[in-house]
């Protein structure tokens, strides 16, 4: 039921290449260290940066050898050297840059001010991690301007669950060409250093920023220093929220390539302005009351939680596996894996989930079961060809074809979330089928589901956010499991779900009352996400189930 928000973290990793390793320092032409100065290769991922100190190490593969790398900092002009160049002399000297000021003046008398962007969080987030081994990595937004502007402050939010002594921020401006950040609208750079998460306020109006003639500028921050806590790992993401709008911006280093996808930064700007007579209002974002600490850490540990297993999830070969198979159904390709050998049991993932999902259990269950995993129609590597809207009964039909194509005269399943509500309706359906079902996270209607994530699903459908829609409301509209199609399931149901799962306890509770083979686990500290969460005493409690 639950959809799987989660952010990428990335890195780079250099250990397949032969490497050359350069280590320096950027001064200006008289003498003064260059602190922060971004270090690039074109058009690549690889870049680097000074420290505090104007010093610097790059590691270079040997196959970009014939590349030139690009010194880049707030104030002073671009430098180019080639690599030869740099291993012979690895001192840069950087000129300072000649700024016109004539752009930037306007008159400050009778200004408004104004907050441009998110002013609160909203209860529902996800999270956009940083990588402390990548400080090159820039993230942010864009955000709109009047044509005679003046910043005075930049406020964004920190994950609550950020692990860190202290952090040290770089921030950037930037005009737009083309939809993209250009160039910088720095003459010096903006160094932030905290020890908190939450919102953090970045005072501006020191640095002087008035802009005319521009109509959206691009803010974005890089973390260019870090103090980790004692004995607890490093973590720092910012906050970020579903929007229809391209409005989260990356790049590698400062010569990379920017990319932008859909959703945008909990982020805000504060404005002074004069406005043209013809210059329409800015355009408000959702300023929506902030929900409790309490709710916000909790969230925010759950979606931790979640990007991480992401993560190591897409790192193993689990639905991508090179014995990997298909099976066409039409209008639809159903992929699935294959692990071990023994009784039948069939893996149904969660909504917009996959196989990997699963990356935690198939290597345990595969040990004693033949373990078939399987990517639902429209998710993972499957396809579809259909535009109607999904049904669970459909997710059902496409299962007992993929039965029959593999010939099996009875399995037991494991289905979560999405997938359990799919096992339900299945076994209903073809009770001669199954041996044992395993549900968790599973619901009969919606009415079994936490309102605050129903809200947010008809939120989504009515602003049309980003997202894939049907799958948005096959959760909002779906399933309709009756008390009659339950009396059909006979086989032994084990129903598992969290104490804090978006699945009301007391919906767990029905579903168990009325399935006559069947028991209840509710596992504490849990939330929808227990295959990630608990997965050793997950994969126990199944174990000891099918082998009863």
């Amino acid at each position: 039921m639950y959809r799987f928000f989660f952010a990428i973290t990335l890195s780079v990793s250099l250990n397949c290449y032969a490497q050359t390793i350069i280590e320096g320092n950027v001064k200006s032409i008289d003498n003064i260290i260059v602190p922060y100065c971004s270090i690039g290769i074109k058009d690549t991922k690889l870049g680097t940066i000074t420290d505090e100190n104007g010093k610097y190490k790059f590691e270079i593969p040997n196959n970009l050898d014939n590349k030139e790398i690009v010194f880049s900092s707030i104030g002073y002009n671009n430098k180019i050297v080639s690599i030869t160049d740099l291993q012979a002399n690895p001192k840069i000297i950087l000129d300072y840059k000649t700024t016109n000021l004539n752009e930037v003046v306007i008159k400050t008398n009778k200004m408004k001010e104004k907050v441009v962007g998110q002013k609160t969080r909203p209860f529902l987030t996800f999270s956009k991690m940083f990588d402390k081994n990548v400080p090159t990595i820039e993230q942010g937004s864009f955000f709109p301007v009047y044509q005679k502007t003046k910043l005075k402050s930049y406020n964004y939010h920190i994950i609550p669950s950020s692990k860190f002594k202290e952090i040290t921020l770089k921030l950037n401006i930037y005009s737009i060409k083309n939809n993209v950040p250009d160039q910088s609208l720095l003459d010096e750079n903006i160094i932030y250093k905290t020890s908190t998460t939450g919102w953090q306020n970045i005072d501006l109006s020191k640095y002087k920023l008035v802009f005319n003639h521009l109509d959206k500028i691009a803010i974005t921050l890089q973390l260019v220093d870090y103090k980790p806590l004692e004995d607890t790992e490093f973590i720092f993401g910012l906050s970020a929220k579903k929007t229809l709008s391209k409005n989260l911006l990356f790049r590698y280093q400062s010569q990379g390539i920017w990319e932008s996808s859909e959703g945008g930064f909990i982020s805000n700007l504060k404005i002074s302005y004069t406005k043209n007579k013809d210059e329409k209002n800015l355009t408000e974002e959702d300023n929506s009351t902030d929900n409790t600490n309490t709710a916000d850490n909790s969230e925010t540990k759950t979606l931790i939680e979640v990007i991480t297993n992401k993560e190591k999830a897409l790192k193993t070969s689990y639905g991508k596996s090179m014995d990997g198979k298909y099976i066409d159904l039409g209008n639809a390709k159903i992929y699935y894996e294959e692990y071990g050998k023994g009784h039948p049991l069939i893996f149904l993932h969660g909504n917009n989930g996959s196989i990997s999902d699963f990356y935690q259990q198939i290597p345990f269950f595969s040990k004693y079961y033949h373990v078939i995993a399987i990517d639902t129609r429209g998710q993972g590597k499957s396809t579809d060809l259909t535009k109607e809207d999904y049904t669970y009964e459909e997710f059902a039909d496409d299962l007992y074809k993929v039965i029959q194509h593999l010939n099996f005269e009875k399995m037991s399943i494991i289905g979560w979330s999405d997938g359990g509500n799919t096992g339900l309706i299945f076994n209903s359906q073809h009770p001669e089928l199954v041996n044992k079902l395993v549900t968790i996270g599973a619901n009969l209607n919606p009415s079994g589901v936490s309102e605050y994530f129903i809200n947010d699903l008809k939120k989504q459908i009515s602003e049309n956010e980003a997202g894939n829609q049907r799958l948005i409301k096959l959760m909002l509209n779906h399933p309709d499991i009756t008390s009659k199609q339950l009396i059909h399931i006979t086989n032994p149901v084990l129903i598992i779900a969290g104490s804090d799962d978006v699945i009301k306890e007391e919906h767990s509770k029905e579903i168990q009352k009325l399935i006559q083979n069947s028991e209840l686990e509710i596992i504490p500290n849990a939330t929808h996400y227990i295959p990630f969460e608990q997965p050793k005493k997950l994969n126990e409690l199944i174990f000891e189930f099918l082998r009863k």
